[in-house]
Formats: structure tokens, C-alpha cells, sequence
């Protein structure tokens, strides 16, 4: 009963991606979750009849086309969830100007013509630069998550852009201060200013959503993930919440043989694939000569920044967009300085996912997600002071806010690490730097990494893109093909 094909540590979504493929494609699967429900960054909670996700604002990927819709299909359990579409993406509110960030990536293109004249052509030029650059990295990327593909192969174009930053990239098309801030109003999704951002990380993130659409589900987050494990087990895989890997076992050639949970029950696998934070992978479930592994990629690239997430319940209606950056200056810059954190000139993202989903909140009421950028730290905050200056900003979005809330929560760098085990509360895994070219090689042949700590970059879909990847890796060895 202890001996399966593939064990995966941790039920984030890379790790859940990857267990839907391994079970639909017939291995014998077993996911591993210390927490007591799945989801990692996906999931949610309820308080008094309000739902809240936990960190996740809108994802793409799960129209028909996209990798989670495939993996759903795989498992036959695509019909039992329904996703709400996102139009605008968002609504980026400047000094004096309100940007909406039209589904519709002509619309888009045709709004920014418009407010900033001058720039026309270079909006248009800019534009089919990345919608190019994306269909190749998409291609690349398809190939990679299908037949195993070295993403270290690329294009030229790609490999040009994975070493300039977003802000070169701005400055060879535009030289309105303005417009290139508007166009960077997607930087806090990663988590860096657009001179520290890979050009590559902003555009995949950018044109994903135009070409594959914003979603949230409906209900909640929680629900994608709740479905995942639906599919796996009805497929055959095993799913066990409660009790997380203490330690990987490696056999004496150095490959894994399987796991010791926190409950000392042992489990035996062919291959393992860790969903897990990458320090607490290699510095606690493996240790030894492979702690210098998480060190070194904690030196370089780094890891993300954090949040410290609001959540609010209020009485009545506060907004008519569900996407919300607020940026009180052009300084784009600034925004990301490690002191700027909680300062009231600073930025902040609010969702608003009540507004299309009536679910979330009891009747006549909303719910209010604020998101504060911060530094990913062990250093523990002070978490009624942190709310008390992020409501003042809420204010200042939303006048009189603060008399409408029923129903207040608040998550730190330090919660969110204490749920999803994200080392520090890492909000997007490793900083997403020009130049970076990946995880640091471990040598351990039957284990791989899935998630926002792998190969393909951060945010939900890329680390379901590393979950497919790893997955398909393992069913090419198994000799199997499973068409994605």
C-alpha cells in the first residue's frame, strides 16, 4: 500500500498540475500535504459568510486551450468548476489619469493611442514586439511542457530579452515617463521595478492575459484546488492532508526512494517531485551536501518580495472595477525601495472579486482584498499596525471605507509562510532578474521541482507550466505519451 510511481510533496497548484497528468496517464500517485486542505496560494477562507482568497487575484489558463483546463480535462473533472471572466484586467489608478486594461489587447492598444497621442506608433510597435516575443516563448514552452524540452533553448529574440530589463525594453519604444508607468502597472505582480524585471518575466506575464484571458473561479480559489483533488482521486491517485515530509530518502547511488512523513509513516516512490519550498526542499527534506543547492539560489537570484494581505467584509458596494492597482505617482521606481512599505505615497493592489461573484459576500455586502507590497522576511510585523496604515490607504481609494467594514482579517510575510511553507513569505518564489537562467542543477535524477521555484518563472500559471513539465518528464521515462 506504501509503494507508488510518483510521489509529489505539496498540493500548490504546480504540485497538482503535475499529480493530474501522473494520474490520467496511469501511474500510481501519491500528493502529500502538511496542511489540512489543498491549494497553497490558491486557497481560501470563510469568515461570517464572506470568502476570501488567500493571495490570488485573477489567473489565465483555464479557458479552453489554456494548461489548467487541459489538466482538468485529463482528470474529466473540467465540468465541475466554473471560472467568471475578469474584463477590464484591471483598473490602474494614476495622479490624473485612470487606465482601464481592456481584455481586449486591441482595445488596450487603441486607449493608450489615444490618452498619450505622441506615442501612438510607439504603442503599436511596442505591441507586436511582445504579442511576437510571446508566441515564441508560448512555442517554446509548449514543446517544453510536450517532449521534455530543454527551456535553456531558445530563440534569439527570447534569449535577448531574458537578459534586458523591462525598463530597457520600455526605452527603446517610448519616452513619455508616464506612459512607461502605465505600461509597468503589472510590476507589483512579480514584485520588482521595471529596471530589476527580465523583459521576458513582464512580457509572459502581460500577454498572458490578453491571449488567454483573466479568470477567477467561481465560489472561490479554494475551488480549483478542491477539484484537483477530486479528479486525482477519482483516477486513481491518493491525496493525504495533515501530516508533511520530514525527510526524502535517497538510496546509496544518490536517488530518491521515497519519503518519511511527519507522522513516521514511510513511502516508497520511483519518483518524487518536490511542490515544497526550495529552501526547506534541500535544507531540511534532503540537508546534508545539498543545502548548498537552496543557499545558492538564495544569494543569487534571490527570492521575492512578500505581501501583507487585508481582508475586508463590508456592508454595501465600494467599486465597479474588481482589479484595482492604485499608483499615487509616475515614480514607478519607488514603489519597490525596501522603506516605502505601509507609507501612504505608496502602491497598493485591491480586488474586488465580489462584484462579479455574488457568492463571496452575504446579501448587500462585498469583499475587499488589499495587497501591500513588502520585503519577504523572517522579521515578524506588527500586524495591527501594518492594518491600521493600510486602511488609511484604503481610504484614500475608497472614502468612508473604513464605516462599512463587518468583517476584518489581515495575513503577514510570516502567515503566509506558516500556510504555504514559502520561505520568508515569498510571494512569486525566485526574483525574476535579467539574466537568470534557471534552478541550480541538484543531480538527483528522479526528483523534480514543480512550482514558482522552478524553471519557469513565477505566478499561478507558470507554476502549473513546471508541474506539466516535471509530470510529462516523468511519463517520457515511464514511456508514456499524454497529449497536453
Amino acid at each position: 500500500m506504501n509503494d507508488f510511481d510518483a510521489i509529489i510533496i505539496g498540493s500548490g497548484i504546480g504540485g497538482l498540475v503535475s499529480a493530474g497528468i501522473l494520474t490520467s496517464g496511469g501511474l500510481k500517485t501519491l500528493v502529500i500535504e502538511k496542511h489540512i486542505a489543498p491549494g497553497g496560494y490558491i486557497s481560501s477562507f470563510k469568515r461570517k459568510g464572506f470568502v476570501f482568497d488567500s493571495a490570488v487575484d485573477c489567473i489565465s489558463g483555464v479557458a479552453p486551450g489554456g494548461l489548467i483546463h487541459r489538466a482538468l480535462e485529463l482528470l474529466g473533472v473540467n465540468s465541475d468548476i466554473n471560472f467568471i471572466k475578469v474584463d477590464p484586467i484591471r483598473v490602474s489608478i494614476f495622479p490624473d489619469i485612470e487606465i482601464r486594461v481592456d481584455a481586449d489587447v486591441n482595445a488596450y492598444m487603441d486607449r493608450l493611442a489615444s490618452l498619450f497621442p505622441s506615442e501612438a506608433k510607439g504603442v503599436k510597435k511596442f505591441f507586436q514586439k511582445i504579442s511576437s516575443a510571446y508566441e515564441d516563448l508560448q512555442f517554446l514552452i509548449g514543446i517544453s511542457v510536450s517532449d521534455g524540452f530543454n527551456p535553456g533553448v531558445t530563440t534569439p529574440d527570447i534569449f535577448r530579452l531574458m537578459d534586458r530589463s523591462y525598463e530597457e525594453l520600455l526605452n527603446d519604444y517610448f519616452t513619455d515617463k508616464r506612459l512607461k508607468a502605465v505600461l509597468s502597472d503589472r510590476c507589483p505582480f512579480i514584485g520588482l521595478p521595471p529596471s530589476q524585471v527580465s523583459a521576458v518575466a513582464m512580457v509572459s506575464l502581460m500577454m498572458s492575459y490578453f491571449k488567454l484571458g483573466a479568470y477567477r473561479p467561481e465560489g472561490c480559489f479554494q475551488k480549483l484546488a478542491d477539484v484537483f483533488v477530486e479528479g486525482i482521486r477519482k483516477n486513481g491517485g491518493m491525496v493525504f492532508f495533515g501530516s508533511g515530509v520530514k525527510k526524502i530518502i535517497l538510496d546509496e547511488g544518490g536517488r530518491c526512494r521515497g519519503v518519511i512523513c511527519d507522522n513516521n509513516e514511510e513511502y516508497s516512490a520511483r519518483h518524487v517531485i518536490s511542490n515544497a519550498d526550495f529552501n526547506q526542499t534541500f535544507s531540511s527534506l534532503l540537508g546534508g551536501e545539498y543545502l548548498s543547492v537552496a543557499e545558492d539560489m538564495i544569494r543569487s537570484p534571490g527570492i521575492s518580495t512578500s505581501f501583507f494581505i487585508l481582508y475586508a467584509g463590508i456592508k454595501g458596494d465600494i467599486s465597479g472595477q474588481s482589479s484595482i492597482g492604485y499608483f499615487p505617482s509616475y515614480e514607478m521606481e519607488d514603489f519597490f525601495m525596501p522603506d516605502m512599505s505601509f507609507r501612504e505615497d505608496t502602491t497598493i493592489g485591491v480586488t474586488i472579486a465580489s462584484l462579479e461573484d455574488k457568492s463571496r459576500a452575504p446579501e448587500g455586502c462585498s469583499t475587499a482584498v488589499f495587497h501591500e507590497m513588502t520585503e519577504a522576511s523572517s522579521a515578524v510585523l506588527d500586524k495591527a499596525a501594518c492594518t491600521e496604515k493600510t486602511l488609511k490607504k484604503a481610504e484614500k481609494i475608497f472614502p468612508g471605507f473604513k464605516d462599512k467594514i463587518e468583517v476584518l482579517d489581515a495575513a503577514t510575510p510570516q502567515t503566509l509562510q506558516r500556510y504555504t511553507g514559502n520561505f520568508n513569505g515569498s510571494a512569486f518564489g525566485w526574483r525574476q532578474i535579467p539574466g537568470r537562467r534557471g534552478t541550480k542543477k541538484h543531480g538527483i535524477g528522479n526528483m523534480r521541482i514543480a512550482g514558482h521555484w522552478g524553471d519557469m518563472g513565477s505566478g499561478v500559471l507558470a507554476a502549473a507550466y513546471s508541474g506539466a513539465r516535471a509530470a510529462v518528464e516523468i511519463l517520457a521515462e515511464e514511456g508514456i505519451k499524454v497529449a497536453i
